[in-house]
């Protein structure tokens, strides 16, 4: 059966080295499925005494499309809502909340559905080359089960959903010597949930080592636009936060590597399966983009470990939705696990495979 043509980071191993990370591969996904519980648990903001956060994006929405100012708005309903208002990064960006007033909910949920219809064309054209038919297909439907969710009318309102898209769009355009679109989408992303920035700065980093000085360029250039309007956010949202509002508790809760999975497969389809199950294959996913050695999968496995670790590390219970940002290619890996498996399962029994 031909599981792909794809080069990985196997083919040259020896055996100490394959046998050593398929024993570390083992160990990690029997921890991953340990019941735990005391583990912290995704919490949705979403109980009748409290206001939702799509209640507070809807009705920030409504406001600013008939014709009142973002901030006052925005702070006027995170303060009815119990939210805190310190510091400036609680508040949204303008840009969806503006884009949605002007156009609607509606159209926008039309508009986010080609979007997502983008990423997949994009991927499938990225991944042809790669994959025989048959896993090309599987590749898709993988990648259905990624973005499936963001389209949804109520996850459409998540800032979150959009950034995620557009990512995803941005690392399956960019080429080497072609990195004009990603730039745009990138950019695109950043204006709308200022979360995207570690990976602007990390596609950024990636073009400076290597050596590509006029993409470097456009990304610096995408950063330097993002600290303007940063800026100016700042200042507007200072304009209209009080000295007793409430204060964000802050992103240092450490939840760990196994609040993240649980996170991300929520958030996937993967969610229809049993928890242990689906933690399990949102890691094998993870261990799939980073076994393979093309530019385009270093740049996918920075984004889903990026935001893993991000969520590991800084994410509280209700804010899970970070997880939406790695959404589009959390189940894509799959597809590159069984050449991976073959190529340590070879290197381990000290047969060489020549790389495609």
């Amino acid at each position: 059966m031909d599981i792909g043509r794809f080069p990985t980071r196997f083919e040259r191993w020896g055996r100490g080295p394959a046998i050593a990370l398929l024993a570390m591969l083992a160990a990690a996904l029997i921890i991953a499925a340990w019941p735990v519980a005391s583990s912290a648990a995704p919490k949705v903001r979403a109980s009748e005494s409290e206001q939702s956060d799509l209640d507070l994006y809807r009705d920030t929405i409504s406001r600013v499309a008939a014709g009142e100012p973002y901030y006052s708005v925005a702070a006027d309903e995170l303060r009815q809502g119990g939210y805190p208002l310190k510091p400036f990064v609680t508040f949204r960006l303008p840009t969806l909340v503006a884009i949605y007033a002007a156009l609607g909910e509606w159209p926008m949920i039309i508009i986010e559905g080609l979007l997502a219809l983008a990423v997949l064309l994009v991927w499938w054209r990225r991944l042809e080359p790669h994959l025989p038919l048959r896993m090309l297909a599987i590749a898709l439907v993988l990648l259905v089960g990624g973005t499936a969710a963001l389209v949804e009318p109520v996850t459409g309102l998540f800032h979150e959903s959009w950034a995620a898209l557009l990512m995803a769009l941005m690392v399956g355009l960019r080429r080497p010597g072609h990195a004009a679109a990603a730039i745009v989408a990138g950019a695109l992303a950043l204006l709308i949930r200022e979360t995207a920035l570690p990976m602007i700065l990390a596609m950024g980093g990636l073009a400076l080592i290597e050596k590509r000085w006029r993409e470097a360029l456009g990304w610096a250039g995408v950063v330097a636009l993002f600290a303007v309007a940063l800026t100016l956010h700042a200042e507007m949202v200072a304009g209209v936060v009080r000295p007793d509002d409430l204060a964000s508790p802050g992103w240092n809760a450490l939840l760990g590597v196994r609040f993240a999975l649980n996170a991300v497969t929520m958030v996937s389809s993967a969610t229809a399966l049993p928890l242990a199950l689906g933690t399990i294959v949102v890691l094998l996913s993870l261990f799939g983009w980073a076994a393979v050695r093309t530019d385009w999968a270093l740049r996918a496995t920075l984004l889903l470990l990026g935001y893993t670790a991000m969520l590991a590390l800084f994410a509280r219970p209700d804010t899970f939705y970070w997880s939406l940002l790695v959404a589009p290619l959390s189940l894509v890996g799959l597809i590159f696990v069984p050449r991976a498996i073959a190529t340590l399962v070879s290197a381990a029994r000290g047969v060489a495979q020549p790389a495609p």
